[in-house]
């Protein structure tokens, strides 16, 4: 049995959930899209089979934690979103074919440090980007409802923000993001 059929299978385990648009291209291309695919997001998920940490939609990615609960939540999640969404956009914009480059990927996250250096990538990354100058900026991220902002997706980011003293003690520690704690994610990411 593959490791990502044992991860499927598991129940409360934490997951890094990731993919890109075919050769780095990109996935959301107007405001719209990324509103789209949020609105799938909220159709689709069942926080008694799969709960939402935290996630950001790129242009040209998306990122997410999860939590499963159930067996194979994620993938009825996912199965959901992005299949209706590729298909969406493909008659959207008058095209076929892949939009992403293949099955999502997923990545079992092992440790609490993995978690909370994961979710300040996360939420940085449209900084890193230059898209915005404040990760809270960013509306197509669950940065804003960390920083105690309301939306109609539910995430559940206690597990990041109980461990560093809530909304604020959270601020701190994405505003103390050092070059360093680059190498720190590029190890426990790959």
């Amino acid at each position: 049995m593959s490791t990502k059929t044992n991860y499927l299978q598991s129940q409360g385990d934490f997951f890094h959930i990731y993919n890109r648009g075919v050769n780095r291209e990109s996935i959301f291309f107007e405001s719209r899209n990324s509103d789209y695919f949020l609105q799938r997001i909220a159709e689709y998920y069942d926080p008694e089979k799969m709960e939402i940490v935290a996630y950001c939609l790129m242009p040209n990615h998306f990122h997410f934690i999860v939590r499963q609960i159930t067996a194979f939540g994620i993938t009825d999640f996912f199965q959901g979103v992005c299949g209706g969404y590729v298909k969406a956009v493909n008659k959207a914009y008058d095209r076929s074919g892949h939009l992403f480059e293949g099955k999502y990927k997923m990545k079992l996250i092992e440790s609490n440090e993995y978690l909370l250096h994961l979710s300040r990538y996360i939420h940085l990354n449209p900084v890193r980007a230059k898209l915005v100058e404040q990760p809270e900026n960013w509306e197509f991220s669950s940065c804003g409802m960390y920083y105690g902002r309301e939306s109609e997706i539910v995430i559940n980011s206690d597990y990041v923000l109980r461990q560093l003293n809530g909304i604020t003690g959270y601020k701190v520690f994405v505003q103390n993001y050092e070059p360093e704690d680059k190498k720190k994610i590029d190890r426990l990411l790959f």
